[in-house]
């Protein structure tokens, strides 16, 4: 029986970690149809880092385990890939991790460049992958709905990873 579902025009990624107040952080990825309908949600087990890892890895410490620990893990296990993905927080972006798939932020973002994502919302969008996220464009503008907004479905996957800590607690 061949296989009736058919990828949406336009397949969008929502990565977001939390951090607890043990000093745990738990990372998510929500992959969604241009329509904001969930295709796929992956996250991952809480990670605490220990006192040594603290004092070897220093500033770099969140960078690595938000934007290179957590979020490799999580690409590497999904089937849905996405075409763009959405984030909050800079350093839940590395370079490299995600391939040659646009990583647009909704904060600042040193080195990157501003970008109109929508008609209703800017973000930062890594220079490197500036004209990935150009040649997207087109397709966010065809598919998704004026009405959508970008950041709410990140707010789901934070709710989701509350979630999913309070029931690992």
């Amino acid at each position: 029986m061949a296989d009736t579902k058919k990828r949406p025009p336009c397949v969008m990624g929502f990565y977001q970690t939390v951090t607890r107040s043990s000093g745990e952080i738990c990372g998510g990825v929500l992959i969604t149809s241009h329509l904001g309908r969930p295709i796929e949600f992956q996250c991952s087990l809480p990670i605490r880092p220990n006192a040594t890892q603290q004092t070897l890895y220093g500033t770099t410490l969140m960078p690595f385990i938000k934007g290179e620990l957590i979020a490799e893990a999580l690409f590497d296990k999904l089937s849905a890939k996405p075409d763009i993905l959405f984030v909050t927080d800079p350093e839940c972006v590395a370079e490299g991790i995600w391939g040659e798939i646009a990583v647009v932020c909704f904060a600042e973002f040193p080195n990157g460049q501003e970008q109109q994502i929508t008609r209703n919302e800017k973000g930062f969008v890594s220079t490197s992958l500036t004209a990935v996220f150009q040649k997207m464009q087109p397709k966010l503008k065809e598919y998704l709905p004026e009405s959508a907004s970008l950041q709410e479905p990140l707010i789901r996957v934070e709710q989701a990873l509350d979630e999913a800590m309070g029931q690992a607690a």
